[in-house]
């Protein structure tokens, strides 16, 4: 058996946002061209990324549009045409400075994500150091009781061991030597 994967429902606000995008994708068919093609590893990233808040594909996202500006600027300014479109996206360098930009944002979120996890087990080391500190002042402060490792009765006494009671008589008193 697969994975089974809940289908969400598509509220009616959803839909009218979506049948929006849809004749504006058409309105501006070449600069849904350039994007289309150009975001192409932003969509990889998204349906790659398994965190729920979706960090690397936002993170690539971010890269990968701003490698594809420069370009839908130049489409504007010349001739907001679909040959004009695929012209842009036909130069090897307009792939090469998009998709560039895409890896950036993989390596962005790569780095990070190892820098975050570095941070993150020095702090748990650190405060690992301060929870033995504090434990040994317990004890210092305590007795050895509070270590958990004596063994207790249900009332939360310790047992007596063979070595306490060999020390002592039957009551529990010590002998004078």
């Amino acid at each position: 058996m697969g994975l089974r994967r809940k289908k969400k429902k598509i509220s009616g606000r959803g839909q009218v946002i979506g049948i929006a995008c849809f004749f504006t994708a058409i309105v501006f068919a070449p600069t849904t061209i350039v994007l289309f093609i150009g975001m192409i590893p932003t969509i990889v990233a998204a349906l790659l990324d398994r965190s729920d808040k979706g960090a690397k594909a936002l993170t690539v996202g971010a890269m990968n549009l701003a490698g594809c500006t420069p370009f839908l600027i130049d489409l504007w300014i010349r001739s907001h045409t679909p040959e004009m479109a695929i012209k842009i996206i036909a130069d090897p360098l307009t792939i090469i400075v998009i998709y560039s930009a895409a890896g950036i944002g993989y390596l962005i979120s790569w780095s990070m994500s190892g820098i975050v996890g570095t941070i993150m087990v020095q702090r748990s080391v650190s405060r690992m150091k301060d929870i033995e500190k504090r434990q040994e002042a317990l004890v210092e402060r305590w007795g050895q009781e509070v270590t958990g490792e004596i063994p207790i009765d249900s009332e939360g006494f310790p047992l007596e061991t063979e070595e306490k009671i060999s020390e002592g008589d039957e009551n529990g008193q010590k002998k004078k030597k």
